[in-house]
């Protein structure tokens, strides 16, 4: 499945047993196999409609997914014929609704959850300014949606061979006690904002649902847009954030698209 181009391998665990190591994940991930941004495997829960563990290409856990949440959700949401449901995550449960009314018919809402700002929580390696950091010539403000992002506001598109240098080093800069997701964000207008990510475990992605979130929020807690509901264009797609300002929760909306569903035979990985 796909959100906004960031795309997934769902695998169904609510009634079949199914545990993947690390190395089956990277070849499932792998795009000259079948290839993923995450690989995602839902698992029964006792307190919510479903289980979601969440997987980064290079085989690690992801705590939080916006995109691959929107797709789970629409899986749950048809096999419980219903419009609204509870996912369970490592960052916690996330309720899901489906838009029902005028331009947003059809598409996906989730509540992300209140960022956080705390250096302790996104988290920092030490004690620091999580709204001003230095690195590699840019400006970085940091927020945990779920997970960590580090985002920087430009006001030129950035050259491929700039982001291929400075996403990496970002994403794994010491002052990053877990690593980072990584933002480059251009303001377009109070209602546009056009963004190029750089995810933790991944690389460059298409979108990345908790990453148009954190744009959003700075954007928003910087006065550096008016409106409290924004558009993020990735090169997948748009999202829609809405939040409303510190101790709020962000509210995500978008679509989903299921691209194919098959088996994969267990001779696959030898």
């Amino acid at each position: 499945m796909s959100g906004a181009g960031n795309d997934f391998a769902i695998f169904d665990a609510r009634k079949t047993t199914i545990n993947l190591s690390a190395a089956q994940i990277v070849k499932i991930s792998n795009r000259k196999n079948i290839g993923c941004d995450q690989l995602i495997v839902i698992r029964n829960a006792l307190d919510a409609d479903c289980l979601m563990e969440i997987y980064n290409s290079d085989g690690s856990l992801s705590q939080a997914c916006g995109n691959a949440t929107r797709c789970v959700a629409a899986i749950l949401m048809a096999d419980l014929a219903s419009d609204a449901i509870k996912i369970k995550t490592a960052a916690g449960i996330l309720k899901c609704w489906r838009e029902a009314h005028g331009l947003n018919n059809g598409l996906i809402s989730v509540n992300m959850g209140i960022p956080n700002f705390d250096w302790q929580k996104i988290p920092l390696l030490q004690k620091t300014n999580s709204q001003k950091i230095s690195l590699f010539d840019f400006e970085f403000a940091c927020t945990n949606v779920g997970n960590p992002h580090a985002v920087t506001f430009i006001a030129n598109p950035l050259s491929d061979e700039k982001f291929f240098d400075v996403g990496p080093k970002v994403e794994t800069n010491s002052i990053f006690s877990k690593k980072t997701n990584v933002e480059f964000a251009q303001i377009i207008s109070d209602n546009l904002i056009e963004v190029r990510v750089w995810e933790r475990g991944a690389g460059e992605t298409l979108a990345c649902g908790s990453g148009a979130c954190a744009v959003a929020i700075l954007a928003i807690r910087k006065g550096l847009v008016k409106n409290n509901k924004v558009t993020i264009r990735f090169k997948g797609g748009d999202l829609h954030i809405e939040w409303n300002g510190d101790g709020s929760a962000v509210i995500m909306t978008g679509g989903y698209e299921k691209i194919f569903d098959g088996v994969i035979d267990e001779g696959f990985f030898g």
